[in-house]
């Protein structure tokens, strides 16, 4: 971890907090991808940019960090679609990266699958140039950790192990730390059992629907803002994860950060919203149980997705959760950043 390694020396506050405790380790253990590759818990993130858009679509960068570091969060997943769902998110992204870099924000390429119906500008369906163009940006600014792809479990025929694996050499090449997390529902995480196998993937992000994906599948409306079904699904989820890696002869556990919805999932369909505070209250207790299971080592972080950056009571009741990890004590955080 040459060249990353004395660069990421340079960041401080929130994220250089977690980054000083993995360089303590480093070298302990390899990566999956890749044996310079850090594991990315805990995560304590947001995805999207909700609420710091400006007139333009673009993101308010200023906007942005100042929330992120309101909240606490030290990671910033932030999106590539088509360009009107996100106006220049590449050229965003590029503008991002110094500034994340500043700040001590762990910075994440979170790029559209083929399945969306337009494909990620500039580069389209090549995700070898994707992640190549990812590790130039990160070889100069290594608060970009790596690369994330949505709705994973539904595009493995794109993103077969071998075309992973092409993807991680050109990110590598240039900067060897980068991660690839992979999104997958609880009940689809069969597909990633090839992948699993072969050390094509680095993590997963589990995004918690309030219900399982197969009873959502048959009815949107299930996204009932229950967390009853949580714990559950972390535990068996990690337990799935743990019984592929040993069947497939991997040492340590592979990262899985659960992604809670902070708005509204894309395929609801008028769904049944609660009050503002009941729903803040919901999206807290998520992160909680998240943050909960990751003491535990059975989740490696938690991550908002769509957090409305606008909203002060709904940022600050993130904060509230956000921060308190940041009280951990040491031991157990350089506990948690080994694999």
């Amino acid at each position: 971890m040459s060249r990353p390694a004395g660069a990421l020396r340079s960041l401080g506050g929130i994220g250089g907090h977690f980054v000083g405790l993995y360089r303590f380790r480093a070298g302990a253990r390899s990566g999956f991808t890749g044996d310079r590759v850090p594991p990315p818990r805990p995560m304590l993130g947001d995805y999207a940019r909700i609420g710091v858009q400006a007139e333009d679509g673009r993101i308010d960068i200023d906007r942005l960090i100042c929330v992120l570091q309101l909240i606490g969060a030290h990671d910033y997943l932030c999106e590539v679609w088509d360009a009107l769902e996100t106006p220049h998110a590449w050229e965003d992204f590029l503008l991002l990266a110094p500034r994340c870099q500043e700040a001590g924000i762990r910075l994440w390429l979170y790029l559209a699958p083929p399945s969306e119906p337009d494909p990620p500008e500039p580069f389209c369906l090549d995700y070898v140039r994707w992640a190549e163009e990812c590790g130039k940006t990160a070889a100069d600014h290594p608060a970009v950790r790596g690369l994330c792809i949505d709705d994973f479990n539904d595009n493995v025929s794109k993103f077969t192990p071998s075309y992973c694996k092409q993807m991680m050499e050109a990110a590598h090449a240039h900067a060897p730390h980068l991660a690839l997390l992979v999104t997958s529902y609880w009940g689809y995480q069969w597909t990633l059992r090839p992948h699993i196998a072969a050390s094509a993937i680095d993590g997963v992000i589990f995004p918690f629907l309030g219900a399982d994906k197969l009873t959502f599948d048959k009815d949107p409306k299930a996204y009932c803002f229950t967390t009853s079904n949580l714990v559950p699904e972390l535990k068996a989820y990690r337990a799935w994860l743990d019984s592929e890696a040993k069947t497939a002869g991997l040492s340590g556990k592979l990262p899985l950060i659960l992604m809670v919805y902070a708005t509204p999932h894309s395929a609801c369909s008028d769904p049944p919203l609660p009050p503002r505070t009941t729903f803040y209250s919901y999206v807290r207790t998520c992160l909680e149980i998240g943050l909960a299971m990751t003491k535990k080592r059975i989740a490696d972080g938690v991550v908002t997705y769509g957090l409305p950056k606008n909203d002060l009571c709904f940022d600050s009741s993130v904060a509230s959760v956000y921060r308190r990890t940041l009280a951990w004590p040491n031991k157990l955080l350089s506990l948690l950043l080994t694999r």
